[in-house]
C-alpha cells in the first residue's frame, strides 16, 4: 500500500546536534528540553500529575475515506455523538457512542473496570463482560486525541523519547519529539517552536499508512489547556472532525462505569485467537482478532475469499491441511481499505485477484505493483469450476454499505461468504438488523440465493437463513440510560 505524507521534516537533527561530540546524548538532552517547555505550557508538573480523571462530551463527523458507498470522492460524511472518560489513578475507562453511517446504526459502549469491564449494545439491549480487559489498548485512542495526556505521557516516558528536529508546516515552525506509547506504533509530537503548544501529531500504522492529528481551539480548564476540536487525517485525507462540547477534570466517574440494569447479559467476551474452522469437506474459515477468510479446496488449487488483515497468517494455517496446492484466486468482497489489505499477499502468492470492475483502481493502488497485478474483474458474476466443485462470485450490490459487493457462493454446498452485512455474534443470539443487513437480505432474494450457511469476514460463527430472519424480525430495544 502506498503511503503519502504531506509533512516532511526540514532536518532530522538541528545543526547543534549534528556538531555535538556525542550525538545520542545531545539528542536526549534536546528532547528533554522540548518536553520540559511543553510541560510548563500545559500547566506544569504538579497540575499534570494531579489529573485523576477526564470526562469529554463530544460530537463528530466521520469522513468515510476509503469506506464510502462509492470507491471515489466525495466521501460519505457520518455523524456520531458520545461521551468518553478516563480514570487515570484506577485504570478505568469508558466510552459510549451513537450514530449512523455506511448502512450501520449503532448505540454502544465499552467499560474497562477490572472484573466489571463490559461491552454494551443499547440497540440490542445487551451487555457482555470482557474477560481480559486492557486499559492501555482501550484508552489509547482517547489519549492520542487529548494533547494534555500526550504531554503527560511523553513526560512520563521521556526515557524513550527522541528529538526528530525542526520543521515548518503551513508557515509555522515546530520542534518534533517522538516516543512510544504503551501500545501501538511510535508517535511524533509537533510543538510550536515559540509557544511550545502541541498542535499536531502523527504516526504510521502498518497496512493503513500515515495518521495525522491536528489540535485546535484550546481552552484552559483547571489551569491546563484542553483542545475543543481535533481533526484526524489518513494519508492526507480528512477522516474525522471532532468537537469537544464539554470537558471536565477530576470529577467522579462512578455513574458512567455501570452497565444499566435493564441490559440483558450475554456470555463473556474472550480473546479471539487465530483458528481454523472446518465448514465442509475442503472448505475452511480461518482467522482471529475479528477478521476471517474462507478457503475452498479445488482439484489442483485453492480459492481464497476475503481480503482483510492477516491473510498471510491465515494462509499459513491453511497449509497445515492443504500443503501442496497454490492459492490461485483471491476474491475481494469490496473496496473498503480494510478489505483490500490482502492484495499484496495474494500478489506475492502469484494468485489472480478477483474484484468488482468498479473497484479496479482501488485494488491496483493497494498492490505492491498495481500495473503488473494479475487482476480479473467482475461486472455481474463469474464461475470457477473443476471436477470437484463449482464456485460462483456474484456482485449482489448495491447495498446500503457499498455500491458493489462480491459474495462467494458454493451452490451445491449452500455456503456463502460475505463481508460487513451480516455477522453472527461470537456468542448469544443475533441483534436487531441494521440497514446494511436489510439490504443484504433483499439482495440475496433478488439473486435467488438461499444459503444453508453464511460465513462472515468478521465472525468465526456461521449463520443461517433462520438467524438472518430472526435479526430482521427483531426491533430495536429502547434502553433507559441510567
Amino acid at each position: 500500500m502506498k503511503i503519502y505524507s504531506g509533512i516532511v521534516l526540514a532536518s532530522v537533527l538541528s545543526a547543534s546536534l549534528v556538531c555535538a561530540e556525542n550525538l545520542t546524548q545531545a539528542n536526549v538532552e534536546k528532547a528533554n528540553e522540548v518536553i520540559e517547555a511543553a510541560v510548563e505550557v500545559f500547566g506544569g508538573d504538579d497540575r499534570l500529575s494531579d489529573i485523576s480523571s477526564i470526562v469529554v462530551q463530544h460530537e463528530s463527523v466521520n469522513v468515510a475515506v476509503g469506506q464510502s458507498h462509492k470507491a471515489e470522492p466525495p466521501w460519505d460524511r457520518n455523524p456520531t455523538a458520545g461521551i468518553t472518560a478516563v480514570d487515570l489513578g484506577n485504570g478505568r475507562f469508558v466510552t459510549k457512542n451513537s450514530g449512523s453511517g455506511s448502512g450501520f446504526e449503532f448505540d454502544n459502549g465499552t467499560i474497562i473496570d477490572g472484573e466489571a469491564s463490559a461491552q454494551l449494545d443499547y440497540r440490542a439491549g445487551t451487555f457482555a463482560t470482557i474477560a481480559e480487559p486492557d486499559f492501555d489498548t482501550a484508552s489509547g485512542p482517547f489519549m492520542r486525541v487529548t494533547p494534555a495526556m500526550l504531554v503527560r505521557q511523553v513526560r512520563d516516558r521521556a526515557q524513550n523519547a527522541y528529538y526528530l528536529g525542526e520543521t515548518t508546516v503551513d508557515g509555522e515552525a515546530y520542534e518534533v519529539v517522538g516516543f512510544s506509547m504503551a501500545v501501538g506504533p511510535a508517535i511524533s509530537l509537533y510543538f510550536e517552536k515559540d509557544s511550545h503548544m502541541l498542535r499536531r501529531s502523527e504516526r504510521v500504522l502498518p497496512g493503513f499508512g500515515l495518521v495525522e492529528y491536528r489540535f485546535h481551539d484550546y481552552e484552559i480548564i483547571s489551569g491546563i489547556p484542553f483542545n475543543k476540536k481535533f481533526e484526524l487525517y489518513l494519508n492526507g485525507d480528512q477522516n474525522v472532525v471532532r468537537t469537544n462540547l464539554k470537558t471536565r477534570v477530576n470529577v467522579p466517574l462512578d455513574d458512567l462505569m455501570i452497565a444499566e440494569s435493564s441490559l440483558r447479559e450475554l456470555p463473556a467476551v474472550v480473546a479471539d485467537e487465530l483458528a481454523r474452522h472446518d465448514i465442509a469437506e475442503g472448505v475452511y474459515l480461518i482467522g482471529g482478532n475479528g477478521t476471517y477468510a474462507m478457503f475452498v479446496e479445488m482439484d489442483d488449487y485453492v480459492i481464497a475469499a476475503g481480503g482483510a488483515a492477516g491473510i498471510s497468517d491465515r494462509i499459513e494455517l491453511l497449509r497445515e491441511v492443504v500443503a501442496d496446492k497454490p492459492v490461485k484466486y483471491g476474491v475481494l468482497t469490496h473496496h473498503h481499505f480494510d478489505h483490500v489489505l490482502g492484495v499484496s499477499v495474494y500478489e506475492e502468492e502469484g494468485a489472480t485477484v478477483v474484484a468488482a470492475k468498479a473497484h479496479e483502481n482501488v485494488v491496483r493502488e493497494a498492490a505492491d505493483n498495481g500495473e503488473l497485478l494479475n487482476l480479473e474483474t467482475v461486472n455481474d458474476r463469474m464461475e470457477i469450476r473443476d471436477s470437484s466443485r463449482r464456485v460462483q462470485v456474484i456482485d449482489i450490490g448495491p447495498t446500503a454499505h457499498t455500491e458493489h459487493l462480491l459474495v462467494t457462493w458454493l451452490p451445491e454446498e449452500g455456503i456463502l461468504f460475505e463481508a460487513d452485512h451480516f455477522s453472527m455474534p461470537r456468542a448469544g443470539s443475533v441483534g436487531p438488523a441494521v440497514t446494511s443487513t436489510r439490504t443484504f437480505a433483499a439482495a440475496l432474494k433478488e439473486n435467488g440465493i438461499q444459503p444453508r450457511l453464511m460465513l462472515s469476514a468478521h465472525s468465526p460463527r456461521p449463520g443461517t437463513m433462520q438467524d438472518l430472519q430472526e435479526s430482521l424480525n427483531k426491533g430495536v430495544v429502547m434502553v433507559s440510560k441510567e
